[in-house]
């Protein structure tokens, strides 16, 4: 659950450096504050970000790669990916198709948002050595940010 994360994200929060963090503090606080998952415990990637998926040129997603953090839990943690790949318009196609399968609650997208917080400082504040996650971690921030000023297309 989120709220058992609350206390090491606002301590890697500070300790990162990256810009907005009272923003970013705020936002996590009223994110993080949805209700928790509701349903059993599913299948998840868990470490699902660009740098674990490969796409295929003109074909689009090819494989997804690194299952190392395989575990189970809240879908929500794995559908941040909608904020470390996508922009906007791309994003509202991927909840639209999320959505239109029926199989999440009506909290998982402010959940999700709050994993995509958490990746993202832990990416863009902590990846000095790999400035390909850092890259990532920062667009992540950046999208969760622009998300609050452009509200997401509710498809639900």
């Amino acid at each position: 659950p989120l709220a058992a994360r609350a206390e090491g994200f606002h301590r890697r929060l500070e300790a990162s450096g990256v810009p907005r963090r009272g923003r970013l503090a705020g936002l996590w606080d009223g994110l993080a504050a949805a209700p928790a998952w509701p349903g059993p415990a599913l299948w998840l990637h868990g470490d699902l970000h660009p740098a674990n998926l490969l796409a295929a040129p003109g074909r689009g997603l090819a494989a997804v790669l690194d299952f190392g953090d395989l575990t189970s839990g809240d879908p929500a943690t794995d559908l941040a990916v909608a904020w470390m790949l996508f922009g906007p318009a791309e994003r509202a196609g991927f909840r639209a198709r999320v959505d239109a399968a029926g199989t999440v609650d009506p909290h998982v997208w402010d959940r999700a948002r709050a994993w995509a917080l958490l990746f993202g400082v832990l990416l863009a504040g902590h990846s000095d050595d790999a400035p390909v996650l850092a890259a990532i971690g920062s667009h992540t921030l950046d999208q969760v940010v622009l998300a609050e000023r452009t509200p997401e297309v509710d498809h639900g």
